[in-house]
């Protein structure tokens, strides 16, 4: 079979901030590999077997192995849950771990502004203070990384790293070789002229702060973020390993389907490479709404539609420090190795809308088949207002 044309991971950007794309609902599906019923553990608000319902019938309808969710306004649970089998036949449960992505990344930048304030990371310091090897590294800046506006090419849309990935994907990758095929390709535009959203921007963030601070990324996350927040069961990883319970993933992105749980996630070094729950997530998406570890000032700066005007964004479209912004939502939606995430949250109603999902044999591996799961529970939730794509 041919492989697909896969769009990757996090899909923040030429997907994500082609914020203007719409949803292509696949109805090619069955739930022959569906686990059975759900592991909800509140039904209480009346929205919840609504929520619970359209779940189900996108699992059935965009061909889905499994899915978490969660629904929360405020820190009340309106309901989370659990459908399908993971691994197949063995019915998923909400405690199981599964591989973050793209929520990872304000994380970096959490980390970020908490050095700045230190005087360890200044926001606007050349990085060449860090990586002086780097091409352009006397005019890129942390600001920028977190931002994507370096122009640095993304490695992850390089056709030699695909190849090389889809050769083997649990072989992994080193910074150094990620580098290297981010730079084997031309900049896209001069440090600070435009935007584009970049894996090598996270990558080399992520490098950055190790070197200033002179301690590994997931000691400074677990220090700045994880710690603070009691996120205990959430952990950088540098291996394919998991922690049982485990939502497995599954893909038929390499034309057969199959097992992805194991993929190596250094395949994302620095942007996407931790393990978690859906509790966790929640816990970290509300304090990212909320500013939670941030002064009012850092805050500020991280939410700021600074990058409006820049290549396709607006100041009510825009991206900021591993963030979309679409009008009153904040959107993250992650996607690697056979696991399609998506985030919501609505700045208005203080709702938090989270769904992780695994793709089934004829499952559209080119889409993340989370997102339209989600708009439809934000319908549902914030019926005039629902989040914009």
């Amino acid at each position: 079979m041919s492989k697909p044309t896969h769009r990757w991971m996090h899909r923040a950007a030429s997907a994500a901030l082609a914020v203007a794309m719409g949803f292509a609902t696949i109805s090619c599906g069955s739930d022959e590999t569906s686990g059975g019923g759900t592991a909800s553990t509140t039904q209480e608000a009346p929205e919840a077997a609504k929520i619970e319902e359209i779940v189900r019938d996108k699992l059935t309808g965009l061909d889905l192995t499994s899915a978490v969710f969660g629904v929360w306004r405020g820190d009340e649970q309106i309901t989370v849950g659990a459908l399908g089998g993971s691994p197949i036949g063995v019915a998923a449960t909400p405690e199981m771990q599964l591989r973050v992505g793209q929520p990872m990344e304000p994380m970096l930048s959490t980390v970020l502004l908490q050095l700045d304030k230190d005087g360890v990371v200044p926001l606007d310091r050349p990085i060449a203070e860090w990586v002086p090897d780097f091409p352009r590294a006397d005019t890129i800046t942390p600001r920028m990384l977190a931002n994507g506006t370096t122009g640095i090419s993304d490695y992850v849309t390089n056709p030699e790293f695909l190849k090389q990935f889809y050769a083997n994907p649990i072989a992994g990758f080193t910074a150094q070789q990620i580098f290297d095929l981010a730079n084997s390709r031309p900049p896209l535009f001069e440090p600070g002229t435009s935007w584009a959203y970049s894996h090598s921007d996270l990558c080399l963030l992520g490098l950055v702060m190790e070197k200033a601070a002179g301690k590994p990324l997931g000691d400074l996350i677990e220090q700045h973020v994880l710690d603070p927040l009691g996120m205990n069961n959430s952990e950088v990883v540098l291996t394919p390993q998991m922690t049982e319970p485990t939502l497995h993933g599954y893909t038929n992105e390499r034309g057969v389907f199959e097992d992805s749980t194991f993929w190596n996630p250094t395949a994302f070094l620095n942007s996407g490479n931790m393990n978690s729950t859906l509790s966790d997530i929640s816990v970290w998406v509300r304090a990212l709404a909320a500013g939670k570890l941030l002064s009012e000032e850092q805050f500020d700066e991280m939410m700021a539609p600074k990058t409006a005007g820049l290549g396709p964004l607006t100041a009510q479209k825009y991206f900021a420090y591993g963030v979309v912004h679409t009008g009153d939502w904040l959107f993250m939606n992650p996607a690697f190795g056979g696991y399609n995430g998506v985030a919501f949250y609505d700045t208005k109603t203080d709702t938090t809308i989270i769904v992780y999902c695994t793709l089934g044999p004829k499952a559209n591996a080119d889409t993340n088949n989370a997102v339209p799961i989600g708009h439809d529970i934000a319908a549902v939730l914030v019926p005039d207002r629902p989040p914009s794509l």
